[in-house]
């Protein structure tokens, strides 16, 4: 716009320069012109002086009419000191053209006079009417200057027209080149909107096939769970009134220990099933890592390998703090050493190292990891590597290199996404052929301070003083054991078998603690029920009982007041301690 309007001053500005340049040089032509018209006619009258002086007029007219015509004088007249006329001539002038001009005030008469001296004495006077042929030149110049104003504007117009259409040109360049980049994030922008959803699509697949296989799980793990209950919690009270050189105690150690065994691969399946409670705290995951690296398990895990593995821990001190349940997250410490020695028949060392990283873009690895601070859980092994088409499977429930009934149950890493996908973390893996893989666990880190640790009570410590129970379990020898510990740790014990029974008994009766199985059948289920004991008594302590249950029931219970939750099948201390912490509160 700025470069249109100077395009339209400029011919304005041309204009008024070559004017005013023709005015000037009009101004000053002409007075050139007149004043040599001057000194002409001076000339004229020195020459006609002696003819003057002498009476000569003949002489004086012939050469006043060649002057006149030379001149262009329209009238010649020369008088005497006492102004007598000597002579006067008339010209043939002005002509056709000069009246014209004459007429429309383009040109304009001029009077001269010269005085006529001789031998240094003023005879007379030479009087002339001249006709200035100025026009002609300034016409010409006027001419000249505006066919050069013409040019100028022309070029400045073409010059003009050329900056613009150049200006133009690098716009449209510039919006091409836009257009261009557009173009290509655009296309780059639904190429990684494809890639998102083919990897959303696999994701999906993914998903519906762990949840299919999690139904099964779910399940066979819940029946599982309850054959369970009198294979653990019965030897506890056999083991509690038994002899210490009983011969009978070794047999019931066994079945309480492969029964103890049963029930982590049920917890597996619970885990792949994203049905089992998990109750998450703020946790040192270098403590866990140190912790399992002390146990028994640990030892036993390593003497089982034939070729020596070396375990190097390179853990950063001090670490952040994560929220994690410590049992899942021991286990998947378990399952990824376990795996690592798998991976190296012949030998070879295994790194556990722990960092904390500030993710700024999210990123995917076999989960989705968005930004934020994470702690880092690598494990490094030697191993013969991972296939590219494997490393995408090695996650899939039952899907295993090794050799079934030898080297596990197939759910290791499978336990290990699903608690990761628990404590909304991420996984990555990098492998090469024959030369190891590597796998890095991402944890969020919350801002919490760690708990004070617990001291753990004797059993003796944990016996009642005669405290009343009730526990609602819609499973007869589910009851029926509870009630068995219960009682055997000196407290009162009632049960019923549904949530409608449970609001019956309390609306007649009070009691000081309720333990109460979330999966009910009979229409209500634990959560309601507790909801409804909160009516009748808004302060009633409660333990929730839970071998199978959606975790947002869990928390929803927790949230509204009650203390703990206590896994199936039932452990003499862990429902002791339980019930005590309860107690006291």
């Amino acid at each position: 716009m700025n470069r249109n309007k100077n395009y339209s001053r400029f011919p304005i500005l041309v204009t008024v320069f070559f004017i005013t340049l023709y005015l000037v040089f009009a101004v000053g032509f002409c007075r050139y012109s007149h004043h040599q018209a001057r000194l002409r006619l001076h000339e004229h009258s020195q020459i006609i002086a002696s003819d003057l002086w002498d009476f000569n007029a003949a002489g004086a007219v012939a050469y006043l009419k060649l002057a006149a015509n030379a001149d262009h004088y329209q009238e010649l007249t020369v008088i005497y000191n006492d102004k007598s006329i000597f002579l006067h001539i008339n010209t043939e002038y002005p002509t056709s053209t000069e009246k014209l001009f004459l007429k429309l005030h383009l040109i304009s008469p001029k009077y001269l006079s010269a005085p006529i001296t001789f031998k240094n004495k003023i005879i007379g006077e030479i009087e002339a009417v001249w006709l200035p042929q100025t026009y002609i030149v300034l016409l010409l110049v006027f001419c000249f200057l505006l066919m050069v104003a013409l040019i100028i504007t022309l070029y400045a117009r073409i010059l003009t027209e050329k900056r613009l259409l150049s200006h133009r040109v690098r716009e449209r360049t510039n919006e091409l080149t836009e257009l261009n980049i557009s173009l290509q994030k655009e296309i780059q922008e639904r190429s990684h909107a494809e890639k998102q959803r083919e990897e959303l699509q696999k994701r999906l697949e993914h998903s519906k096939k762990m949840e299919s296989l999690g139904l099964l799980a779910g399940g066979v793990a819940h029946d599982l769970n309850n054959v369970l209950s009198g294979i653990v919690s019965y030897p506890d009270l056999l083991l509690m009134d038994m002899d210490k050189n009983d011969p009978m105690r070794a047999g019931i150690e066994t079945i309480r220990k492969s029964g103890v065994r049963a029930g982590e691969i049920v917890q597996d399946l619970l885990t792949l099933a994203r049905r089992g409670v998990v109750t998450k705290q703020p946790l040192d995951f270098n403590v866990l890592i140190r912790e399992y690296c002390g146990s028994p398990e640990y030892e036993k895990l390593l003497s089982q390998h034939s070729a020596p593995i070396e375990v190097v821990l390179q853990l950063t001190e001090p670490i952040p703090v994560i929220m994690g349940s410590a049992v899942a997250l021991t286990k998947v410490i378990m399952n990824l050493i376990s795996n690592g020695i798998e991976a190296q028949p012949r030998g070879g060392r295994i790194i556990l190292e722990t960092k904390p990283l500030t993710v700024e873009k999210k990123f995917s690895g076999l989960q989705p990891i968005t930004k934020g601070d994470y702690i880092v859980f690598r494990v490094h092994d030697e191993g013969e590597g991972i296939s590219d088409r494997d490393i995408q499977r090695i996650f899939e429930p039952f899907y295993t290199r090794k050799v079934m009934g030898r080297s596990g149950t197939g759910l290791g890493l499978t336990v290990v996404w699903g608690t990761v996908e628990d404590h909304h973390g991420g996984i990555a893996v990098t492998s090469n052929i024959s030369e190891g893989t590597t796998i890095d666990i991402y944890l969020p880190v919350c801002r919490e301070q760690l708990p004070e640790p617990l001291t753990e009570i004797p059993q003796q410590q944990l016996m009642g003083n005669g405290e009343t129970i009730l526990i609602v379990d819609d499973i007869d020898f589910q009851r029926k054991i509870a009630c068995a510990i219960l009682k055997r740790m000196n407290y009162k014990v009632h049960s019923v078998a549904s949530g409608k029974s449970a609001i019956r008994y309390l609306s007649e009766h009070t009691v000081d603690l309720v333990i109460l199985d979330m999966i009910l059948d009979n229409g209500m289920d634990g959560l309601e029920t507790y909801k409804r004991i909160l009516d009748i008594h808004p302060k009633q302590k409660a333990i929730i009982a839970s071998g199978f249950s959606e975790t947002d029931r869990v928390r929803e219970a927790l949230q509204l007041g009650a203390g703990d939750y206590i896994k199936k099948p039932y452990n003499i201390k862990q429902l002791s301690m339980a019930v005590q912490l309860e107690l006291k509160k």
